[in-house]
């Protein structure tokens, strides 16, 4: 319990720096402490709601009064303890549950786009469900093996479009990937590749990031789309 309270603190301490280099002329009014205690506020507030946390903020408002005053506290600390680990582990659950439902979802969405991609007769389909589309032919000579580094430029789509990740939106560099410590879809399809190609792939969720998903970018289950130029090999 102590734990994940000093985290929380730390989060919303960090955070001050950057509310105020967002929010512009702040009111002089207030002391830098009071506005130090506005911010931490603000953030607590926010963690909560991107917990999916239901906090009442009047018992919040009365929990930091009876702490900093060093008054009776509501529950004791022993009961406080089980409670907060009984209430985690109910709110992992809720999101787990939450997130096999959404990758459900996703992985429907997906095998029906990838099934219709497949009559594509641009697009081939591999034995492991990657798909792709040779945009541009490369030297035909050099292909990496699963163990290389390659440079390449590359753009990653949702189905729906959405950009999650570009070398264009990183400076327009080339990047340089070890084919042994990414998705399965890129070291598969990068292998098919030779020196100086563009391919476009269609990574079904397997393949990718699965029913975990990676963070906000891409969700549980997603079906992906990748845009690949094969620049060098390391």
């Amino acid at each position: 319990m102590k734990k994940q309270t000093i985290a929380l603190f730390c989060m919303a301490i960090f955070s001050v720096s950057c509310a105020q280099k967002n929010e512009g002329k702040s009111d002089s009014k207030y002391t830098d402490d009071q506005k130090a205690s506005y911010y931490i506020g603000l953030n607590i507030a926010q963690n909560m709601k991107q917990e999916g946390f239901k906090v009442d903020a009047d018992l919040l408002a009365q929990a930091i009064k009876e702490e900093m005053a060093g008054t009776k506290k509501l529950m004791p600390a022993e009961e406080m303890n089980t409670f907060m680990q009984e209430f985690m582990q109910k709110q992992n659950e809720k999101k787990q549950s939450e997130a096999l439902a959404q990758a459900d979802g996703n992985k429907k969405k997906g095998l029906g786009f990838l099934t219709k991609n497949k009559t594509n007769p641009k697009v081939k389909t591999t034995a492991t469900g990657l798909q792709y589309e040779v945009l541009q032919e490369g030297d035909g000579k050099t292909k990496p093996k699963a163990t290389d580094v390659v440079q390449v430029k590359y753009t990653g789509k949702l189905l729906d479009g959405t950009v999650f990740d570009s070398t264009d939106k990183n400076g327009g560099n080339p990047m340089d990937i070890n084919l042994g410590s990414v998705i399965k879809g890129w070291t598969e399809g990068i292998q098919l590749m030779s020196k100086g190609s563009k391919y476009r792939f269609y990574i079904p969720s397997d393949l990718a990031y699965g029913d975990r998903g990676a963070g906000a970018a891409i969700p549980p289950g997603s079906t992906i789309i990748f845009d690949v130029e094969l620049i060098s090999i390391k």
